[in-house]
């Protein structure tokens, strides 16, 4: 897979994991309140939460419909993955991802093959990646990495980190530091101007021939 699949594809896991918890925490909130998920109220549309990524640029702050009524400060965990629910479903249908009740499953299943040109990919990882971010500050959860021993390959500097949801096969490497790949960069598989990753594999595997070299 190229980096823009790897980026979507360590987001979207990503995002499985944060709705595991949403659920849970959904269910018993709905257990204190002696209602059912299936009572929940309508999805409440956040007139902050609606930005749009097009080609060229990133997060570019859009208007969105809201309801008639301002929407309360607080909102039950059951709304949350109503929203959650509607983002991903319009991006699958965005995306034209084969029909599916579970937007998320959709878009999971059909990233490995996704045939797209690099700006399209681009934009799909960057979408995951906000609703990504968007997840984990409801949780007040960090990315789901941890750090790992080993250079980055690209800035030299011990900051490696490696996804830790989603199958062996989907996890991925990344740095840290934030660094990008350029013309002259040694790294297998960059891409110019996107942020470094790698498939867990290949990644220790040219940490371990770096430090081999290095003794």
């Amino acid at each position: 897979m190229t980096p823009h699949h790897l980026h979507a594809t360590a987001a979207a896991w990503s995002i499985h994991t944060g709705r595991q918890r949403l659920d849970v925490l959904a269910s018993a909130e709905a257990e204190r309140r002696g209602d059912t998920l299936t009572a929940a109220a309508p999805i409440l549309r956040s007139p902050i939460h609606g930005t749009i990524h097009p080609i060229g640029g990133h997060a570019d702050p859009v208007a969105t419909l809201t309801t008639d009524r301002p929407p309360p400060r607080t909102q039950t965990w059951a709304q949350r993955i109503q929203r959650l629910h509607g983002r991903l479903t319009w991006l699958a249908g965005m995306y034209r991802l084969p029909a599916g009740r579970d937007p998320l499953e959709r878009i999971l299943t059909a990233l490995p093959a996704l045939t797209l040109p690099p700006r399209a990919l681009t934009l799909l990882a960057s979408h995951l990646a906000d609703e990504d971010e968007l997840v984990r500050g409801w949780l007040n959860q960090p990315p789901y990495r941890t750090r790992i021993p080993g250079d980055c390959p690209g800035c030299r500097r011990r900051s490696l980190e490696a996804t830790t949801v989603g199958p062996a096969a989907a996890r991925s490497v990344v740095c840290s530091a934030d660094c990008w790949h350029t013309p002259g960069c040694r790294c297998p598989g960059g891409l110019e101007g996107v942020r470094h990753i790698w498939p867990r594999d290949t990644a220790l595997g040219v940490v371990g021939r770096e430090a081999g070299r290095a003794a």
